[in-house]
Order: C-alpha cells, then structure tokens, then sequence
C-alpha cells in the first residue's frame, strides 16, 4: 500500500500560561501545576457552557519539540527518573506507548482539573504544559470517557510495581 502524503494545518485557540519554569514543569508531572489557559478572543464563544464541568481534555502543540526529536521511534520513558528509578530499569519501548514529547507528531493530551472560568480565561491545575504552549481543542472529561476495565502490558505493569515500591503515595500512578 502506497503511503498518501497529506499536510495538515492546525490554527491554536488559545495558549496556555504558567508562572513555572520548564524544569519546574518537568519535575511536577505527576502532580501538575496550577495554570490559565488563554482561550482567543475569536474562540471565547466556544467556552459557553463549560463552567461546571470539573474536568478538561487539552489537546496541544508541544511548540519546543526540535525536528531532531520528532525523528524518535524508541524511548525509555524517562519521566520516571523524577521518582527515583534509574534509567537502567527502564525498558526501551516505541514512543507510541509512552507520553513521550519526543514524537513525529507532537501533540499533547493532557487532563485538567477546571478550578474558574473568568472571561476567556480558564484557571486550572494539574497542568503539564510548558508556558506558552499552543492550545489546540479542548474537551470536557465526561463519565462517557471513562474506561473501567483497563488493562496494561506487561512491561508497563513492572514499571508500575517499581514506582510503587519506591513511592506508596502514588499507590493510584
């Protein structure tokens, strides 16, 4: 099968705005931190009827990606250094499996806790986006998205056991 080249252009709603550092943001993954995601003017209109809802879907443009990290196909995933395991016990997996930013395509999907809605802006926590960051669509997180019988692989399921061991506290990672 011949492979179809297709260009796709993406338009930013908004952008997201955190008082934190790109290091900071990193180190606070798990956790996140408490941010303002800036809706355009043009776009405010589409945030009629979002206040209550508890939770939100972004999806985003990781803007700092290099080209030379879009090329990535393997990663070990090595946001769990933050949590004391050692990159020697991670397993190499294709980026695919992972929340990698080093990826062809790289685009975000995080959740959010939705604290305020003031205008166009939208204070939330739980942010694990770098200052800056172009907001492409956001969705409300509503109990159809929800999955009850997830399952894991086996080398994702190791992993887990590891960051257990090592933090109790994150009994629900």
């Amino acid at each position: 099968m011949e492979r179809e080249t297709m260009e796709i252009k993406l338009k930013p709603i908004g952008v997201v705005r955190v008082k934190e550092s790109d290091e900071k943001i990193k180190s606070k993954w798990i956790k996140g931190a408490k941010g303002v995601i800036e809706i355009f003017e043009e776009y405010a209109d589409g945030l009629d009827g979002i206040d209550g809802f508890s939770h939100l879907i972004v999806t985003a443009y990781l803007h700092k990606t290099t080209e030379e990290q879009r090329k990535v196909i393997k990663v070990k995933p090595r946001r769990l250094r933050h949590l004391g395991i050692n990159l020697e016990e991670l397993p190499e997996v294709g980026v695919f499996c992972t929340d990698s930013p080093h990826r062809p395509n790289p685009i975000a999907i995080t959740i959010v806790k939705l604290i305020r809605r003031r205008g166009r802006l939208l204070e939330v926590e739980d942010l694990d986006l770098f200052d800056g960051t172009p907001v492409l669509d956001i969705k409300p997180y509503t109990p159809s998205r929800r999955i009850e019988d997830l399952q894991l692989p086996t080398w994702y399921q190791e992993v887990l056991k590891k960051v257990r061991e090592k933090c109790p506290e994150l009994k629900d990672f």
